[in-house]
């Protein structure tokens, strides 16, 4: 994201997602951006556009951040090209900003984050976890981001 992007985000409620074929993982923060929260996965069916929408009117999200797994070569993937559809999708169907963001290590990073937590296999193998830290994990770092800008590029 750019700078002037980032910086579009101060003050706003952000929701990330971490799409996968099956399972799309959701994570949300509050307008001050202090926290980060899970919520239950969506599944990917036919209808996850109006799911997608239903939970941004009931989180009240002004910006939308989908993850996109982006190879440094820039080459490009099937899972990739099903991502990029999937957000011409959500921006024809939304009245919201929607912002690609960069999810190269989360899903790594989110299983890092279940076992130094202590987190039981159990629980870690459940469907949806992993989608859900992992979508925290995008949406934190994006924060990140925005709290490290300079008072300048801030609006």
């Amino acid at each position: 994201m750019t700078q002037q992007e980032l910086a579009s985000l101060r003050g706003c409620r952000l929701m990330a997602l971490d799409y996968g074929q099956r399972r799309i993982g959701v994570a949300v923060c509050d307008e001050m951006h202090i926290i980060v929260s899970t919520r239950p996965v969506i599944n990917n069916t036919p209808a996850v556009i109006d799911e997608v929408r239903s939970l941004l009117e009931r989180e009240r999200t002004q910006v939308l951040l989908v993850g996109v797994p982006r190879l440094h070569d820039e080459r490009s993937t099937p899972i990739i090209q099903e991502i990029e559809q999937f957000i011409v999708n959500v921006r024809a169907a939304l009245a919201i900003p929607v912002f690609e963001i960069d999810e190269a290590f989360s899903t790594k990073e989110a299983r890092q984050i279940m076992l130094r937590s202590g987190m039981r296999q159990k629980k870690r193998q459940a469907k949806g976890v992993k989608d859900q830290v992992a979508a925290a994990v995008m949406l934190e770092s994006v924060l990140e981001e925005v709290r490290s800008l300079r008072p300048e590029e801030r609006p």
